[in-house]
């Protein structure tokens, strides 16, 4: 029996692992865990070129180019509340950026000729909203991303636990 609404939205995956349009890149959230009681899932997103990045929602998804990568991260507001913004990670640039717009929450829907649309709200009043990358990633604030200790493997093998 699947899911019912919202819970079969991607904003509740427990993981997911993407692989470029290229293939030559994978990414993966091997585990999520829910913020709270009946809540989306936040984990730690890992690339096998060996970056990361961590408060990360399992529902990213790849530009058809393979050079973006668009996923939405956690973070919190005036230290108290926890919101998201849209992180694009620019895999030849091995750098990052974060949308200026926030959300409770965000649900990335496509990503081709440029163009990155996504659900604003997809539990609530769901609304579209677009950017065109990397036009406006000027307008984005610089995000650190992390090195992963153990990167993901690009051909499927098994992890070491």
């Amino acid at each position: 029996m699947s899911e019912l609404w919202p819970y079969n939205l991607p904003i509740f995956r427990r993981a997911h692992r993407a692989s470029s349009p290229d293939g030559r890149i994978v990414a993966e959230i091997e585990e999520a865990f829910e913020l709270g009681m009946s809540n989306p899932t936040c984990g730690t997103l890992k690339l096998s070129m060996g970056l990361q990045l961590d408060r990360c929602n399992p529902s990213f998804i790849w530009s058809e180019d393979s050079r973006y990568l668009a996923v939405p991260r956690y973070f919190v507001r005036f230290g108290l509340f926890r919101r998201q913004r849209m992180v694009v990670i620019d895999t030849l640039e091995r750098k990052a950026g974060a949308s200026p717009e926030i959300a409770f929450y965000y649900q990335p829907e496509s990503f081709s000729n440029g163009l990155l649309v996504v659900t604003k709200e997809p539990c609530f009043s769901a609304k579209s909203v677009t950017w065109r990358i990397p036009e406006e990633l000027a307008r984005f604030t610089s995000v650190a991303l992390g090195v992963a200790a153990q990167p993901v493997a690009a051909d499927g093998a098994a992890r070491r636990r």
